[in-house]
């Protein structure tokens, strides 16, 4: 049974409820601010953090693009994108493998962000029979985050991690590309998707508000993971995957869980 089943209501092992009215008022406060969490403890609420590191600063548009622009992540990203698309357009002959590349890249995002999230970044350690432990390092980089939501700068993929998913994505281009203009389609299609989750990630952690009904949508969601149950709504851009695998309850449903920040993994030290 893996740790969404687990934590479903009603399924055994599941989080246990603190037993106060004010645990979900505290939960719904924490879900709508940038720049910290309360808790139910005993039955009474306290602010357990985190404290404010930064996001609560990117309250603009404007001040939130200039961050995002300077993160290396995102300047090493956005020219391999222009270099895609200036390669694609010099190559022309455009089929109908590139609508297919397309198509299936959008289609299978949903479930991708589902996958990642799931089995690798809430992925625990592990120790061998030698004694040896294996943790992901993305897993670790991961916990982090969790750790430490109002950091801007946690919200983006760690340099090494994004080196291993771009090699990762064009490995997989190149073995199912039916053609070289395709594989550059779907290149351009899945760096751009991966520049569209960063900034999407890193906007919902800062202070900038929602306006549109979608935004709040995902916003809403990214922060009940974070700040009430970390085994729901694992989606970032887009909550498909959440909505046909169970893991988009209402969050009336849910109890609040003493590992939304820790992710069951103390942190060393």
């Amino acid at each position: 049974m893996n740790d969404v089943t687990a934590a479903r209501p009603g399924a055994a092992g599941s989080a246990r409820v603190v037993g106060s009215p004010a645990d979900e008022h505290a939960v719904e406060r924490a879900a709508s601010q940038p720049d910290g969490v309360e808790r139910a403890v005993g039955g009474r609420v306290r602010r357990t953090g985190p404290r404010p590191e930064g996001a609560e600063k990117l309250v603009t548009l404007g001040q939130c693009a200039r961050f995002f622009s300077s993160k290396a992540t995102v300047r090493i990203v956005t020219p391999l994108l222009v270099l895609f698309v200036v390669l694609r357009l010099r190559e022309g002959d455009w089929t109908f493998h590139d609508v297919l590349a397309v198509v299936a890249i959008l289609g299978l995002q949903p479930f991708t962000e589902w996958v990642i999230h799931v089995g690798v970044l809430h992925l625990k350690p592990k120790t061998l029979r030698s004694g040896r432990v294996i943790d992901l390092h993305a897993a670790k980089k991961h916990r982090f985050h969790h750790l430490h939501p109002t950091d801007p700068h946690t919200s983006f993929v760690p340099l090494a991690d994004l080196a291993v998913l771009g090699l990762a994505i064009m490995g997989v281009f190149w073995l199912v590309a039916r053609t070289h203009g395709a594989f550059l389609t779907a290149c351009i299609v899945g760096f751009g998707m991966l520049l569209t989750y960063e900034w999407t990630h890193f906007l919902i952690h800062t202070a900038y508000k929602p306006k549109g009904r979608y935004y709040r949508y995902i916003w809403r969601a990214h922060r009940w993971h974070h700040y009430r149950n970390e085994h729901y709504w694992m989606g970032v851009t887009v909550h498909v995957a959440d909505h046909l695998l169970g893991t988009f309850p209402d969050k009336s449903e849910v109890p609040s869980s003493p590992t939304a920040r820790t992710l069951g993994v103390e942190p060393a030290g």
